[in-house]
């Protein structure tokens, strides 16, 4: 084996595994996108007081009249799940 294939496989193995790496991120990137997609589609206003988290997934407005008009804004919130 020459210097020239050595030097080959040695780029390739590098690509390799910097294409392994970069799949690997896109996975959980993937993965928290789907998290926060689900939460969202699964959002609920009646839950929107006790929610808590770092991502707002969604918001809901209550208006209701109480001798005048009152507009309360919540935001849903979720974060990611960790496994411990």
């Amino acid at each position: 084996m020459n210097l020239f294939e050595g030097l080959v496989a040695a780029v390739f193995f590098v690509v390799a595994v910097l294409l392994t790496a970069y799949i690997g991120y896109l996975a959980t990137d993937l993965t928290k996108l789907k998290y926060i997609f689900e939460a969202t589609r699964h959002a609920g206003c009646r839950t929107a007081l006790n929610t808590s988290g770092p991502i707002v997934v969604s918001s809901c407005v209550h208006f209701y009249f109480n001798g005048s008009f009152v507009v309360k804004i919540y935001n849903i919130t979720t974060g990611y799940p960790y496994a411990s």
